[in-house]
């Protein structure tokens, strides 16, 4: 009877326990010992079951066999005297499907692969496949060993290999390493083509020739058959579009001097090559492409969107400005979609501030133009930030407009449910309160601080007549700047206080007056504190004066930093001067570079691609 304090072991775990390896065996095995694992096999497995496949074969948890642990070890001596004397275990597999010979491949071992596929008998084990369905030679191109997957092909060149489970054939998986002799032999065979019409579904070795910027493997294959590059992946994307996205610039040549109609076909989303290099960056492949096929400018989206809306969507800004620059795309700058918007609009859509900054400063750019609903690159920036879970990223983009000094629009419509348009709606009270909340809460505190530092100066006050309650360091410099740097902090902070305070009693109209004159007075008091800080510990570590220069140095740098970065901010608003666009633009670019990074390769992938 089972003990109940401890639970019943499973079926799986029982079967482990009855179906381990003797570990003399296994000892003996993974050392690479010959004498000693000659003992412990004559012990296990007694002269009668040599050469038959006996039920003594000892398994480790993962199934492997002794052959399998030599293999995996590389000790070639037991793997020779194992396929010599007990051929049978050439074809046992473990957990993973494999058999030794898949080890091998995978390994890269010439000496164990000709070993374990040296005879006859063993031939039958090279088309063999794994729980992934692969085979030993699928294996050794997987993992670029060439001359194993040379010697494996030649053991059996007329056997058929299929795909595995990822959809790859052999023929992929050598022009994706780039094995062009390979390449050249499994063309030449029948059996081992792909472009067997019932493989065409499967994943195309021209694609993986193009990732892996195997050129002359292209060449070879284009060279054998043209038809092939007519396949299609399961994004409807054809060579050319694989180069694009790659930024393959031979692949590309190559393919628009072949075949020039892959420029002029759709993916499943609407999108030709042209645009996939644009989205990407890759100014390079765009030049090329409307250098060779000037009219490939004019190819547009299903949404009717030219390369540069579709750039508009990335957040590679290099490439971007490379693009602007470029003569032929100056016409598109101010080109509209099918729901009017141009390049400027589509960035804002997307929450790229960088770009929308770029644009900006554009001269070209008209930053007036009003879409389909008649909103300009501003209004779609407020109505996001007002309908949409707010984001760092849209916060940046709608400075980005402020500060370049974009409009609104003189009368802004939005459309409703039924498709008229409509005068839009003043935002609602609520969208107000949290930030008046917010700020209402950071004036007490500066308050609290402030208030509480006055009577707790530093060094303290006289304890005796005639001077008694006043400050003992009241003659010091910096102990004057401290007490004014920390008065005018509290006043500020009680002013913003009061007015946050008087807002909540106001209209929408109020709360924005009260906000801008808040925000500059809120900077002001959290300057004042900090300099009031930086003063008093100034004063009591006086004495060691490296200490007390590297406290001014930290402070004076700090307040230094957010009056050049955080002051033009506050007073953010369209301008048609360029001076003052100017003393807002550059503080946003340090905000933008310190606080707006984000990884450029991954997102828009997912957004565009899914």
């Amino acid at each position: 009877m089972s003990d109940p304090k401890y639970p019943r072991l499973s079926e799986e775990e029982s079967y482990e326990m009855e179906n381990t390896m003797d570990p003399e065996l296994y000892m003996a095995t993974t050392k690479g010992d010959l004498l000693e694992f000659i003992r412990a096999m004559e012990e296990k497995i007694p002269d009668s079951h040599h050469g038959s496949t006996a039920d003594c074969v000892q398994l480790a948890p993962q199934k492997n066999t002794v052959l399998h642990l030599a293999t995996i070890h590389g000790h070639d001596e037991i793997v020779k005297l194992i396929c010599k004397d007990l051929p049978f275990f050439v074809a046992e597999k473990n957990v993973k499907g494999d058999i030794p010979l898949h080890i091998a491949a995978r390994t890269g071992s010439s000496l164990l692969v000709a070993l374990l596929s040296g005879a006859d008998y063993r031939e039958g084990c090279l088309g063999e496949t794994n729980t992934e369905g692969n085979t030993a030679l699928h294996e050794a191109l997987r993992h670029h060993h060439k001359d194993v997957a040379q010697m494996l092909i030649l053991k059996h060149p007329n056997m058929s290999y299929g795909v595995n489970k990822e959809g790859k054939s052999l023929l992929y998986l050598a022009a994706e390493a780039g094995f062009e002799s390979i390449v050249k032999i499994l063309m030449e065979n029948p059996v081992g083509r792909y472009a067997i019409p019932e493989n065409n579904k499967h994943k195309s070795p021209i694609h993986a020739a193009i990732i892996g910027r195997n050129i002359d493997v292209l060449r070879l294959l284009w060279e054998y058959d043209k038809l092939s590059f007519e396949t299609r992946c399961e994004k409807g994307w054809n060579p050319l579009h694989y180069a694009a996205d790659n930024g393959y610039l031979d692949g590309v040549d190559f393919l628009l001097n072949r075949c020039h109609e892959f420029g002029y076909h759709r993916d499943k989303q609407g999108f030709f090559p042209v645009h996939i290099a644009s989205i990407r960056g890759h100014c390079n492949i765009v030049s090329m492409m409307l250098q060779c096929r000037p009219d490939s400018i004019e190819l547009l989206t299903l949404q009717g969107q030219n390369i540069l809306h579709v750039a508009a969507k990335g957040r590679r800004l290099k490439a971007f400005d490379y693009m602007l620059k470029m003569p032929e795309v100056e016409r598109l700058i101010n080109q509209r979609d099918e729901d009017g918007n141009t390049a400027l609009h589509v960035a804002t859509i997307y929450g790229n501030p960088k770009v929308v900054s770029s644009l900006m400063w554009d001269d070209r750019v008209r930053l007036g133009l009003e879409n389909s609903n008649g909103l300009t690159a501003l209004d779609i920036a407020e109505d996001h930030m007002r309908t949409d879970i707010e984001s760092f990223q849209k916060r940046l983009t709608w400075m980005a407009l402020k500060v370049g000094g974009a409009p609104r629009a003189p009368k802004i419509k939005l459309l409703n449910g039924n498709g008229r348009f409509m005068v839009r709606q003043h935002p609602r009270m609520e969208d107000y309160r949290d930030r008046v909340n917010v700020i209402l809460l950071v004036a007490t505190l500066v308050v609290t601080v402030t208030f509480t530092a006055g009577f707790t100066i530093p060094g303290g006050s006289n304890n005796s007549s005639p001077n008694l309650g006043i400050a003992t360091m009241l003659q010091k410099v910096k102990f004057q700047e401290f007490i004014i740097c920390d008065s005018i902090a509290m006043y500020s902070a009680i002013i913003v206080a009061v007015t946050m305070i008087w807002a909540q009693l106001g209209d929408i109209s109020s709360m924005q007056v009260a906000f801008r004159l808040a925000l500059p007075l809120l900077w002001i008091s959290l300057a004042m504190m900090s300099a009031a800080f930086m003063a008093g510990v100034y004063l009591v570590v006086s004495k060691i004066g490296w200490l007390a220069n590297t406290v001014l140095f930290m402070g004076s740098n700090i307040i230094v930093l957010l009056a050049l970065v955080f002051l033009p901010l506050c007073f953010l608003g369209p301008s048609n001067h360029r001076s003052f666009r100017c003393l807002s633009y550059y503080p946003f670019c340090l905000v933008l570079s310190a606080l707006g990074s984000y990884a450029e390769e991954e997102e828009e992938e997912e957004a565009m691609f899914g």
